[in-house]
């Protein structure tokens, strides 16, 4: 087994790119754990903050992070770990313009799912309620 990469590396790799082009970037931490819904809320609210307030970091800002959240299965729903998180963070940042994110595996598979993430930003929930989807029963029934 060959280890290529590591979750940290993947960030300051990120964190650097962005430092080239100009854009503040702030790692978090490359060793989050939870629940991958209270994880997304909680980078939601920190989304919202700078958004709204400026803080704790200044416009324009990349905020990355890393870990290995859970998910507890409560339903029969499709997804995984990162949709589930940006469904969370989506709903948390509903209507809030200039918060775009991206959640992604390293390794190219997110839970069951043929994926290995996805993008959500502030239109995300409204467009889901466009098209008839409750993006609050999609997260309690695990169909993120």
């Amino acid at each position: 087994v060959h280890l290529i990469a590591s979750a940290g590396v993947s960030l300051e790799a990120t964190a650097a790119e962005a430092r080239r082009h100009g854009i503040e970037a702030v790692i978090l931490s490359d060793c989050i754990e939870g629940e991958a819904r209270e994880v997304g809320g909680v980078h939601a609210a920190i989304a919202r903050e700078v958004a709204t307030r400026n803080r704790p970091f200044t416009k324009p800002v990349l905020i990355l992070s890393g870990g290995e959240t859970t998910v507890t299965v409560r339903a029969k729903g499709k997804g995984g770990r990162n949709t589930e998180f940006l469904l969370a963070f989506a709903i948390g940042i509903s209507g809030i313009e200039g918060v775009h994110a991206l959640a992604a595996d390293t390794d190219g598979i997110d839970g069951s799912e043929d994926n290995a993430g996805a993008f959500a930003d502030g239109s995300t929930v409204s467009r889901m309620r466009a098209v008839g989807v409750d993006a609050k029963a999609m997260l309690a029934g695990n169909n993120a």
